[in-house]
């Protein structure tokens, strides 16, 4: 038995050999790892998959604030058309000319009708603005009638 023992045994005598052999066993064991975690991700590639992650969820953040920016200055433009609508309807309906109309204040359809009322007592009837030149027939425009007046008053004297 000692026989086989020293044949199949060598001793090692340099460094040289030394290092080869512990380079095989190595490689072997590397070897032996990468087939054991094939398909496994790495940590520098799952640090790249994190960072993107977050740039994704950082655009995805900011286009959510744009969102919601243009949610409320959509609903305050929709709130001040709904506003003015009842304002004109309930000035309408109580008798007030369009002029009086930016005078009615209130947030809610039973202030603004009490506020409307109001104004109509104060303001009374009043005589609403003539659309049309009962000579002529045409469509009259109140700012061009003002200058119409003071041109025939200028070319009178």
């Amino acid at each position: 038995m000692s026989e086989t023992t020293e044949s199949t045994f060598k001793a090692i005598e340099t460094q040289e050999e030394l290092d080869n052999i512990v380079k095989e066993r190595l490689k072997r064991e590397r070897e032996a790892t990468n087939k054991r975690y094939e398909g496994w991700i790495s940590p520098s590639d799952h640090q790249k998959a994190l960072e993107e992650t977050n740039q994704t969820l950082e655009e995805y953040k900011k286009a959510r604030e744009t969102d919601s920016q243009t949610i409320e200055d959509l609903t305050a433009k929709n709130t001040a058309y709904e506003t003015a609508s009842l304002k004109s309807r309930i000035a309408h309906e109580v008798g007030l000319s369009h002029e009086w109309i930016g005078r009615i204040s209130g947030e809610d359809e039973q202030s603004i009708r009490a506020d409307a009322e109001s104004l109509k007592k104060l303001v009374g009837n009043g005589a609403p603005l003539p659309t049309k030149n009962p000579e002529s027939g045409e469509t009259l425009d109140p700012s061009k009638t003002a200058f119409k007046s003071v041109l025939s008053a200028i070319k009178n004297d």
